[in-house]
């Protein structure tokens, strides 16, 4: 249970319900995520506004962020956050065990050198960010990807970071 109670979709004021309504389009439902930042909606638009800022298409694909998003969650140890960016990763045609093995492993994950210099970075930014040097920053635009790519992966990861952390921090569990 959350540590937090959570505003139900019938419990919700008309700004709230009308967010919902645009979450559950996305998701299919409203995950405990956003219910529980039910009494903050203005934090839940301004989420939803990053959200489609930052993660379509761009220097780096929709796919490719969701996959970045995965590792950081699983790094983290976000068992809500991984439960469903796999499933959302599974909207983009991969398999549950891919997805798997993003979270837990993503070494050994079935992804080129070029996509796992995305996934190293990632790695380092979400355990040691004071560390990240330039030669971080050098190792993937080594590794074929332009600074705009990785300018969104540095946004993707943090991001997902400060998705998971509020994710923990409020005890969440699975949506069901």
């Amino acid at each position: 249970m959350a540590y937090v109670s959570e505003v139900k979709e019938t419990q919700a004021a008309p700004e709230l319900r009308e967010l919902y309504s645009t979450i559950e389009k996305g998701f299919g439902s409203v995950p405990h995520y956003f219910k529980a930042l039910g009494p903050l909606p203005e934090v839940i638009a301004a989420q939803l506004h990053m959200n489609a800022a930052l993660m379509g298409d761009g220097a780096l694909s929709a796919s490719v962020k969701e996959q970045i998003g995965l590792v950081v969650s699983g790094i983290n140890a976000s068992s809500y956050c991984i439960t469903i960016h796999m499933e959302l990763l599974q909207q983009f045609g991969f398999e549950k065990q891919f997805a798997r093995k993003l979270a837990t492993d993503y070494e050994h994950a079935p992804v080129d050198d070029k996509t796992k210099a995305l996934f190293r970075f990632a790695d380092k930014l979400t355990r040691k960010p004071v560390d990240v040097e330039e030669s971080d920053a050098e190792e993937v635009l080594r590794a074929g990807w332009s600074q705009d790519a990785l300018r969104e992966t540095a946004l993707t990861v943090s991001f997902f970071n400060y998705i998971n952390r509020v994710s923990l921090g409020l005890g969440l569990v699975d949506d069901e």
